[in-house]
């Protein structure tokens, strides 16, 4: 019986289906990276994640209602036109 040697991480999230999976968080982590540098330091800690979607709209995740509330007037800020903000499930 012959032993394969491990498979290191990197290797399994380079390549096929996971591939896809891996480009696409890097994407919406850069995403995020960017849009949390335009806003208020106090906003930025409520940012969970940024994102695009396929019409080009700017869709945030804030942790909370109220700092969602305070994010839905950000476009101008954010250099966007279209807006969609959403709350953390659950919080």
């Amino acid at each position: 019986m012959t032993r394969k040697s491990p498979i290191h991480l990197a290797e399994i999230l380079g390549t096929g289906r996971l591939l896809g999976l891996t480009q696409e968080a890097e994407r919406r982590r850069t995403t995020t990276e960017r849009v949390r540098a335009l806003l208020p330091a106090d906003e930025a800690e409520h940012l969970v994640s940024a994102t695009t979607d396929d019409a080009g709209e700017l869709v945030l995740v804030m942790d909370s209602p109220a700092w969602a509330a305070k994010a839905r007037y950000r476009a101008a800020d954010l250099g966007v036109e279209r807006l969609r903000v959403r709350v953390l499930p659950g919080r």
